[in-house]
């Protein structure tokens, strides 16, 4: 067993109640990981208003994480969550595994949780290496393999992994974040090809500068950059969570049969020039 750590808060439990409307996600449970904030909490919001069931994947923000089960659980589904540790990579696996003896089951696992360190090469430290390829990297392989066991016993599923533009475009001082990043990429490419005949889907979003987190707060510091950074956007606006939200609920969805080792790019165009 992998060490793992458990935020110390109370597991938000309600049983599914009846629905008169049909949902996309009726009957689906899933479990989605960096739940606390920003997409992550987002994405569970929107899958447990589809009537999916939820367990949220956090890390230390025990406050944010319990909002987003509450939030959920209002939604009319059973909804629970914990904290763990995703630096030390062997938590991903067990997050996965007691969403699923939480939910009765596995039918959608979204990868969101991750990290930033941007520094240059020379300034990187071996602590900080180790640090992002646990938490980038090392965790999906955890998460996506222990989701694959439940899920090709059933011979159906959706993977969804969150890459990053940052895993397209290389960029200076930035070295150790983009290649965590383009691997979150490659290794949804293989298992597209390794899980496909076995009935799973694997994707991944590639979104860029999201208007949520450390990256309002940042924003929000420095007007000047702020605005350059827009700039360089051909949209000329920031991502939102909702809309991410909104595209993993299509990837994800019943009516999603037949796209599989798909990037999706959802950066405002940034990768396309």
């Amino acid at each position: 067993m992998g060490a793992r750590w458990r935020a110390d808060f109370h597991l938000f439990h309600t049983e599914r109640q009846e629905h008169m409307d049909i949902k996309i996600l009726a009957g689906k449970r899933a479990v989605v990981t960096g739940a606390s904030s920003g997409m992550g909490a987002a994405i569970a919001r929107r899958f447990a208003a589809e009537g999916a069931d939820i367990w949220a994947v956090g890390g230390a923000d025990a406050e944010g994480l319990n909002k987003t089960v509450e939030d959920c659980a209002e939604s009319g589904v059973q909804s629970g969550g914990a904290g763990y540790d995703f630096s030390r990579a062997r938590a991903a696996e067990d997050a996965v595994r007691e969403g699923a003896e939480f939910l009765g089951g596995l039918d959608i696992l979204v990868n969101c949780a991750g990290g930033r360190v941007f520094k240059g090469i020379l300034d990187i430290t071996d602590d900080e290496i180790d640090f992002m390829y646990e938490l980038n990297t090392k965790s999906l392989f955890y998460s996506c393999r222990e989701a694959a066991r439940i899920m090709t016993r059933q011979k159906s599923g959706h993977i969804l992994n969150m890459g990053s533009v940052a895993g397209i475009q290389a960029s200076a001082d930035r070295s150790l974040y983009c290649t965590t990043k383009a691997a979150v990429h490659l290794l949804t490419k293989c298992l597209a090809l390794e899980l496909g005949p076995l009935g799973i889907q694997v994707n991944c979003l590639a979104p860029g500068l999201v208007d949520s987190g450390r990256v309002k707060v940042r924003l929000a510091a420095n007007p000047e950059y702020a605005e350059k950074r827009i700039s360089q956007i051909p949209v000329r606006r920031l991502g939102d969570p909702e809309n991410i939200a909104s595209t993993t609920l299509f990837i994800v969805s019943p009516e999603n049969k037949f796209m599989n080792g798909a990037i999706v790019s959802i950066n405002g165009g940034v990768s396309a020039g």
